[in-house]
C-alpha cells in the first residue's frame, strides 16, 4: 500500500543527499542528531554569529532535528551571512539567549518548518519567509529547493508551495495542527488522516485506504449492534426446573436437576470478579439471580436438590469457544488464524458461549493474566451458580454439568436476571476496551440474523453497516468484533463517518475513554495550549493498538461549539515499539484539544 509514498521519499532523500554533497554543508559530524530521546545542539560554528546577520529559526525540541538539518542546508547556502536560531520546543517558551542573538540578526530571514512546528505565536515581529512542506520528507524538499534558488541567484518564492489563501486562518492552523503527526520520525507509510469540523471534511490524509484498526473496529461492532438489536436491548440469563418434578418435591426434596440457561448475556459476572477492578462497570450480578431462585425454593419449602445445577449455553448454537483455529475466506497456508494464540494464553479474550460467568475464567484472579481459561465454560458457569447457592444454603447433591434444558411448556421458572442495555454496556466495550463483551455482542448480532458464528456475525454486522453508511462500509473489513484480528480493515473515513453517525452527543460518543483521564487513554491526553488560552479541550476517544498498528479516534467540542472528528491509523511492522502514548497519538490529541482559536459561534 506505501509503494508510491516509499518512492518519493527515496526521492526526496536522493535530492537531499545530491544537493548536501552539491553545496558541501559542514556536516561532517551530524550536529544535531537525536542521543538517547533527547536533542543535541549544533555547535556554535554552525549556529553562526548572528550579528547583522539573516537569521534561520527553527525548532529545537528532538521531534525537530531534521528540520535543523535543513536550516543548516540553508545556512551552507547563506553562508556566514547568517545564523540559526533555536526557537525551542513548540510547548516551551523562545529561550532568551536565542532572542538576543536573533536581535541582533538582520531584518527579515527564514523559519523552517510549519506553524505546528514553529507557532505563529512564537514568532517576533518581523516579516520571515515561512520554509516547509506537507511533511518532513517534503519540508527538507522544499528548503533543498529554496537553497539551489539561492545559490542560482533566483527568486526562492518560485520553488515555495503556495499555502491555500482563500482558507481562514483558524482552518488553515487547524490543519496544519492535525496534520503534524504525518510529519512526525515516527510516522510510518501506510497511514491515514481524516479530521471534520461539525460535518464537513477540513483535512484527509489517504482517508479511504483500509488499515488494520485493531480496537477501533469496536466502533463497528457497537454501531451494528446498537442498529441490528437497539439501544435497549437486553439479555435474559434464567433458571428453571422440570415442572413435573417440582410438583412432586416432598419433604424439601427436589428429585431433578436445576437448569441454568443462558442469553448470551456479555457481561453476567459475580461481585468478586467484578469488585477485583477499581473501576466500577455495569454487570449482570449473578449472585441477584441465586437470591431470586432461593426465595422460590423457600416458598416452595425446598432446602436440598437431589440433582446437579446444569448450564445450557445453547444460546450460540455455534459452538464456538475462540478463533485461533479459524481463517478467513480465501485464506491460503501462508495466511495467519483469525487469532493468534497468545490472545488465548494472555487472556486477552475470555471463553465464548451462550453462558458465561466472569468472562468464562475459572478460577480468576486479580491479575487477569493469571486467571484459568474453563475448558466447558458452560459447565463452569453451573460449578459458579452452584456456589452461589451452597453458600445461601441449598443442599446440591450432584456436581455441576453441562446439558440442555427441558422445553419451555415443560419448565418452570424459578427465577430469571436481565443485563444492563446495550446503551449501558458499551462503556465497557469502548471505554475500558474490553474483547470479551465486544465478541459477546457481535455474536448476538449474527444470532439476530440466524447464524451466530464468526462467519456468520461478521456477515450480519456488513451489512448492517452497509445500511447505515452506504458505500463507505467497503472501506471495512469485519472478521472478529473486537479487533483483535489482524484481518481486520478499516478506514479513516469510515471511523470518522461512524462516530458523525452516532453525534456528539450520543451515549457513544460519551462511552468512549475521555482523553488523559480515564482508561484506556489515562496517560495520553492533550497538552494545554498555554500562552493563556486556557485547558485543553475534552476529546472523547477509543484507541487501538496492536503488535503492527496504532490508531485513535474521536470527538470533541470546543468552546465556541464546533465539534471537531477525527481518525489516525498508522500501520508498520511492530510499530508497538513506539508506545502507547506515541508521537502520532500525542500530537493528534494535541491538535484536536487544542482548538480553542475557532470563528465565534
Amino acid at each position: 500500500m506505501g509503494t508510491p509514498r516509499r518512492r518519493q521519499r527515496c526521492t526526496a532523500v536522493i535530492a537531499a543527499v545530491v544537493l548536501l554533497a552539491t553545496l558541501i554543508v559542514p556536516l561532517a559530524s551530524p550536529a544535531g542528531a537525536q542521543t538517547a530521546g533527547a536533542a543535541t545542539l549544533p555547535p556554535p560554528e554552525v549556529l553562526g554569529d548572528c550579528a547583522d546577520a539573516v537569521p534561520i529559526i527553527v525548532a529545537s525540541d528532538a521531534d525537530a532535528q531534521s528540520d535543523i538539518y535543513s536550516a543548516v542546508t540553508l545556512k551552507g547556502v547563506l553562508g556566514a551571512a547568517s545564523c540559526i536560531v533555536l526557537a525551542g520546543g513548540r510547548d516551551e517558551p523562545f529561550p532568551q539567549n536565542q532572542l538576543k542573538r536573533l536581535a541582533a540578526a538582520a531584518p527579515g530571514g527564514y523559519v523552517v518548518g510549519g506553524p505546528a512546528a514553529v507557532p505563529v505565536a512564537k514568532l517576533p515581529n518581523r516579516d520571515m519567509t515561512r520554509v516547509y512542506g506537507a511533511d518532513r520528507w517534503e519540508t527538507a524538499a522544499v528548503v533543498g529547493a529554496v537553497a539551489a534558488a539561492l545559490a542560482a541567484g533566483e527568486d526562492p518564492a518560485d520553488a515555495m508551495p503556495q499555502p491555500d489563501s482563500s482558507a481562514p486562518a483558524w482552518q488553515q492552523r487547524l490543519t496544519t495542527e492535525f496534520s503534524a503527526a504525518l510529519q512526525s520520525s515516527e510516522a510510518p507509510e501506510d497511514m491515514c488522516m481524516s479530521l471534520y469540523r461539525n460535518d464537513e471534511p477540513i483535512f484527509e490524509h489517504e482517508p479511504h485506504m483500509p488499515l488494520l484498526p485493531a480496537s477501533l473496529m469496536k466502533l463497528a461492532t457497537v454501531t451494528a449492534a446498537l442498529s441490528e438489536l437497539g439501544a435497549d436491548a437486553t439479555f435474559t440469563t434464567q433458571v428453571v426446573a422440570d415442572a413435573s418434578e417440582l410438583a412432586a418435591a416432598s419433604d424439601g426434596v427436589l428429585q431433578g436437576d436445576l437448569y441454568l440457561i443462558g442469553g448470551g448475556d456479555p457481561v453476567l459476572a459475580t461481585p468478586g470478579y467484578i469488585n477485583r477492578i477499581a473501576d466500577a462497570r455495569p454487570y449482570t450480578d449473578a449472585s441477584e439471580l441465586a437470591d431470586r431462585v432461593m426465595a422460590e425454593l423457600d416458598a416452595a419449602g425446598i432446602d436440598t436438590i437431589d440433582g446437579a445445577i446444569v448450564g445450557d449455553g445453547s444460546w450460540f448454537a455455534d459452538g464456538e469457544r475462540g478463533y485461533t483455529e479459524q481463517f478467513p475466506s480465501g485464506a491460503t497456508s501462508e495466511t495467519p488464524a483469525v487469532w493468534k494464540e497468545s490472545y488465548l494464553s494472555g487472556n486477552f479474550v475470555g471463553v465464548l458461549s451462550g453462558l458465561i460467568i466472569n468472562d468464562g475464567y475459572s478460577p480468576y484472579t486479580i491479575d487477569r493474566r493469571s486467571h484459568t481459561r474453563s475448558v466447558d465454560p458452560v459447565q463452569a458457569a453451573a460449578s459458579d451458580f452452584d456456589d452461589l447457592l451452597e453458600a445461601r444454603g441449598l443442599v446440591i447433591r450432584h456436581r455441576p454439568r453441562s446439558g440442555s434444558a427441558p422445553a419451555a411448556n415443560d419448565s418452570t421458572a424459578l427465577g430469571r436476571i436481565v443485563s444492563p442495555t446495550n446503551a449501558e454496556m458499551l462503556v465497557r466495550i469502548l471505554r475500558y476496551s474490553e474483547n470479551t463483551p465486544a465478541e459477546m455482542l457481535f455474536k448476538q448480532i449474527g444470532r439476530h440474523r440466524g447464524d451466530s458464528s464468526r462467519a456468520g456475525s461478521a456477515a450480519a454486522a456488513t451489512a448492517a453497516l452497509s445500511g447505515l453508511l452506504g458505500t463507505t462500509a467497503d472501506e471495512i473489513v469485519l472478521v472478529d468484533g473486537s479487533g483483535l484480528s489482524v484481518h481486520n480493515r478499516m478506514s479513516c473515513e469510515a471511523a470518522v463517518r461512524l462516530l458523525l453517525l452516532a453525534g456528539s452527543d450520543s451515549r457513544l460518543v460519551t462511552s468512549l475513554s475521555i482523553a488523559g483521564r480515564t482508561p484506556t487513554l489515562q496517560s495520553c491526553g492533550p497538552r494545554s495550549p498555554g500562552n493563556g488560552q486556557g485547558p485543553a479541550n475534552t476529546v472523547f476517544a477509543k484507541g487501538g493498538q496492536l503488535n503492527d498498528s496504532s490508531a485513535i479516534a474521536g470527538v470533541s467540542t470546543a468552546a465556541n461549539g464546533d465539534v471537531l472528528t477525527f481518525a489516525m491509523i498508522a500501520n508498520e511492522p511492530l510499530i508497538i515499539r513506539i508506545g502507547s502514548c506515541n508521537t502520532l497519538r500525542q500530537l493528534t490529541l494535541d491538535a484536536i484539544g487544542r482548538y480553542t482559536y475557532g470563528p465565534s459561534g
